[in-house]
């Protein structure tokens, strides 16, 4: 018991609320028609991409590990969980070369379609959920087709989605899950995509400032999680210029603010990078899961321009104290050093610590 009274003090209210209520309250979204697509009103640029991990029709690479998937069988006996979280993500939609494999995409997509049905499976929880949608939305953004089934679909999982936001975690989940919702809302027109922008845009409202520390680390001190945060910061801003005039003034103060965050994130990770220009492992970290470091800076760059002028190496020792996320980087002629001598991250989300 006293395990648990350790763990539980920590939580915050809404947690344990919204972890009480997901077990009582399951609903089913709507299957109604989808809303129109809304029109772009402004340009697209091409989103940070990852390795590919389709290297052949219906087959997948993640883990380092490689499976041909069966018609229909995304829920069949996986590696891992995380694979089978991975699976149901689609990042290959938008990773390198991704045009070349659009046949097998949308091969793959209307087979997910058939294979799983709302709101069934590992599939439809809210985290897989929410980055399968911004990727499929990507996709179309890129000028691939989404087919009539496919837009049904990307309603209907924006529908489940806004049900089941994560409050029961909070952090990175519940960012990435506003981040869809803003995606699905200005993808789509009309009242119900009004009400998914809305929610979003809300929560990043309330989330962004919390999470994004004032030297630009990310508040759970993972090195990966704050690139996949810098990520989503880098997407808010390409798809809010996208549909520019879309955007209800209320929010326009919020959007204009996602550079300025950006900038200090960009700015942030390169102070946490190796010498070879990969993150450093401090905490839940690895690579090859966000875009590289340079991917990253190449899409950031087209957003919100070049970084700030870096101050020449004289050969002299260097020091880097990112006060407000607890870490250090010494540089000298011959050495780089990077100390960790923060805090864990938040009390009630230490699952990266």
């Amino acid at each position: 018991m006293t395990l648990y009274f350790h763990t539980l003090r920590h939580l915050r209210p809404v947690q344990v609320a919204n972890r009480v209520w997901r077990h009582l309250y399951r609903p089913s979204p709507s299957m109604r028609p989808p809303p129109p697509r809304r029109p772009l009103t402004g340009p697209w640029t091409a989103p940070a991409s990852r390795a590919a991990s389709m290297p052949a029709p219906m087959t997948f690479r993640f883990l380092n590990e490689t499976r041909p998937i069966a018609r229909g069988q995304w829920n069949a006996s996986f590696p891992s969980d995380l694979w089978r979280y991975n699976l149901h993500y689609f990042d290959d939609l938008n990773a390198q070369g991704a045009q070349a494999r659009r046949d097998w995409h949308a091969e793959a997509i209307e087979d997910w379609i058939s294979g799983n049905p709302p709101a069934a499976g590992a599939g439809w929880d809210a985290y897989p959920t929410s980055l399968r949608i911004v990727n499929w939305t990507k996709w179309a953004l890129g000028g691939a087709l989404l087919s009539e089934p496919a837009l049904r679909s990307l309603a209907i999982q924006a529908r489940a989605l806004r049900q089941r936001l994560e409050f029961h975690l909070l952090g990175n989940h519940l960012l990435a899950n506003a981040k869809a919702l803003v995606f699905a809302g200005l993808f789509f027109e009309g009242e119900e995509a009004d009400q998914w922008l809305h929610k979003g845009m809300s929560t990043l409202a309330d989330q962004l400032p919390e999470q994004i520390l004032a030297d630009g680390g990310h508040f759970e001190r993972s090195t990966l999680y704050h690139a996949l945060a810098l990520e989503d910061v880098l997407d808010l801003i390409n798809v809010g210029t996208a549909f520019r005039t879309s955007l209800p003034r209320r929010w326009l103060a919020l959007a204009d603010s996602w550079p300025d965050i950006a900038r200090r994130m960009r700015a942030w990770l390169s102070s946490m990078l190796h010498p070879d220009g990969e993150i450093s492992f401090f905490n839940d970290a690895a690579t090859g899961v966000a875009p590289s470091p340079a991917e990253m800076e190449r899409y950031a760059g087209a957003l919100i321009g070049p970084p700030a002028p870096q101050v020449a190496d004289d050969g002299a020792l260097r020091l880097t104290h990112l006060a407000d996320s607890g870490y250090l980087r010494l540089d000298a002629p011959d050495v780089t050093l990077l100390l960790d001598a923060g805090a864990l991250g938040p009390d009630y989300l230490l699952g990266h610590a």
